[in-house]
């Protein structure tokens, strides 16, 4: 969080967005009251432990499991607006301790946020992603690594699934490829739609000699 935004939410603090209560962004109790998202593949949508990719959606882009803390819908949605649109950037914190977190058993897991289009990331002065990876990492002790790139600036909103993986392509690479080979890793992002930006980076990891990636996000649409 910035030292602007903090300045903001002493001075003139926000009011949930669910109830009004003035203080933060969205107050403790309506953070517990946000719908828990189901554990399922995130392809096919049917149920599977922990958010797995089933075996018949398995393929070289699909993260090992996804999981979604709740869906994209009603405070959760108003909460990631502010976030994006309105620079409420303390709900970085808010959303990371809904998240859960299920590192590999007995291997080093690295937490990497899915980048965001550069264009957007200077209109909104950050990076969702990043801010929403760091505090994960912080708040469970985890390694942060900013590893992957983006080309590419088109919008993707209301885009379907075949459309954005034909428009996202090559358009994530891995800076330091030797940095993450054989490791375990995290990808993190605010919002699933498709799935298909988290196989676009989960390919893009792969390529590189990542071992095992898995993804967690705060809402799924």
């Amino acid at each position: 969080m910035s030292i602007i935004d903090t300045i903001i939410g002493t001075l003139a603090p926000y009011d949930c967005v669910s109830c009004g209560q003035e203080g933060r962004v969205l107050c403790s109790h309506c953070v517990m009251a946000l719908p828990a998202a189901r554990e399922q593949c995130y392809k096919c949508c049917e149920p599977s432990s922990s958010g797995s990719t089933c075996s018949a959606c398995s393929q070289a882009g699909s993260p090992d499991f996804v999981y979604a803390a709740t869906m994209y819908q009603g405070a959760a949605k108003d909460l990631i607006g502010w976030f994006k649109f309105r620079g409420a950037q303390s709900a970085a914190g808010i959303m990371a301790r809904r998240m859960k977190i299920r590192p590999e058993q007995g291997m080093h897991t690295y937490i990497v946020p899915v980048p965001t289009a550069n264009r957007r990331a200077r209109v909104r002065g950050f990076d969702q992603a990043k801010l929403l990876a760091r505090e994960l990492s912080r708040q469970n002790s985890m390694p942060y690594i900013s590893c992957l790139g983006r080309i590419g600036e088109t919008r993707q909103v209301g885009m379907s699934r075949g459309k954005r993986l034909a428009q996202l392509g090559d358009a994530f690479y891995v800076k330091n490829p030797s940095h993450v080979r054989n490791a375990a890793i995290l990808l993190v992002d605010d919002v699933m739609t498709t799935g298909a930006t988290l196989e676009a980076a989960t390919l893009a990891l792969r390529k590189a000699g990542v071992a095992h990636v898995s993804a967690a996000v705060f809402a799924r649409a």
